[in-house]
């Protein structure tokens, strides 16, 4: 029963976001560009909607595809610690339905802010050195997209970087610090302006970046099941373990949404039921912040609901094919 209740929701998050895609393929508010679109061609594939997914990516390709491999239009700051984020989003969803002019010239793109000598992503696309901040999650978002387009180099190279990241860790599994530099290897002094980014911690308020150990977990997953090596699923289940004893209140985030998506492959994997229990717990707070409308409001901005939306749309449905009967 309960898995049909993701799919129930997977269906009501893909029909409000049908109603932001406009006749010409262009979706939500054309200002905000790729940080409106990015997850959206990923949830309409995983729904059935191809013929939608596909009219989305024919309008991207015209109008928000550059020469470079990168994508737009890009609204502010072009120099996000996570613009490369959006990137991968577009080019997994790309390469999802085969549309791998998008996929492959954007992998291109992305491919020169990897530190092949640590193995991890720049948080920049300007300033690109030793002394230049890689974060976990934005590393984690383009090894996916590495992984995706057959990039067997750079995602290995990720999990290198990952491995390297957890072996680090001075206080874990009771905190995750996140952002490393090949200058100053972790840090743990925590930027007071930006605390969460850096460290994640068992809070019972506020918000954290708990979407931090299910990214991780789940890139490696994956990369286990591309080369079979179990060196990558031992380090996803170690970077689980943070998520195994998380507070409700962490589990009650929407940014728990990629804790179930790893404990659903690792329940594929593993047939252990501590990982289905886990994304079924998340998957039913998932449903409980459903919208009547069938969107969901974003932790950020509530204005943001076609990003929440469809990234909730992509992780009930791996939630539904892990625990389907």
């Amino acid at each position: 029963m309960k898995a049909e209740q993701f799919k129930q929701g997977r269906e009501k998050g893909t029909e409000y976001l049908l109603q932001q895609l406009s006749s010409n393929g262009q979706f939500g508010n054309p200002a905000a560009g790729v940080t409106d679109y990015y997850k959206v061609p990923s949830a309409f594939q995983v729904s059935g909607r191809t013929q939608s997914a596909n009219l989305l990516i024919d309008w991207i390709r015209k109008n928000g595809f550059k020469p470079d491999g990168d994508f737009g239009p890009r609204p502010g700051d072009n120099d996000l610690y996570y613009y490369l984020y959006f990137n991968s989003w577009v080019i997994i969803g790309a390469q999802r339905l085969g549309q791998f002019d998008l996929s492959q010239k954007g992998m291109e793109y992305i491919r020169q802010f990897w530190d092949f000598k640590s193995g991890g992503f720049y948080s920049s696309v300007i300033d690109v050195s030793p002394e230049t901040k890689q974060d976990l999650w934005v590393t984690s978002g383009c090894g996916q997209a590495a992984l995706y387009t057959g990039h067997m180099d750079i995602a290995i190279g990720v999990g290198t970087w990952m491995k390297r990241l957890m072996e680090l860790q001075p206080d874990y599994p009771r905190k995750l610090y996140t952002v490393y530099s090949r200058s100053k290897g972790l840090y743990t002094e925590i930027d007071k302006s930006d605390p969460i980014r850096y460290v994640l911690i068992n809070a019972t308020e506020g918000d954290q970046y708990f979407f931090h150990p299910g990214i991780a977990a789940g890139f490696l997953a994956k990369l286990y099941q591309a080369t079979l090596d179990q060196q990558w699923l031992d380090l996803s289940i170690q970077y689980m373990k943070f998520a195994e004893t998380a507070s409700d209140h962490l589990l009650n985030l929407l940014r728990a949404g990629k804790v179930a998506w790893a404990a659903s492959v690792l329940y594929t994997l593993t047939s252990k039921e501590i990982y289905k229990n886990l994304a079924e717990k998340i998957g039913s707070n998932i449903l409980a912040q459903q919208s009547t409308d069938g969107g969901w409001h974003s932790v950020e901005a509530p204005m943001l609901r076609n990003d929440a939306t469809a990234e909730m749309v992509v992780w009930l449905d791996e939630i539904y094919q892990a625990t389907r009967e």
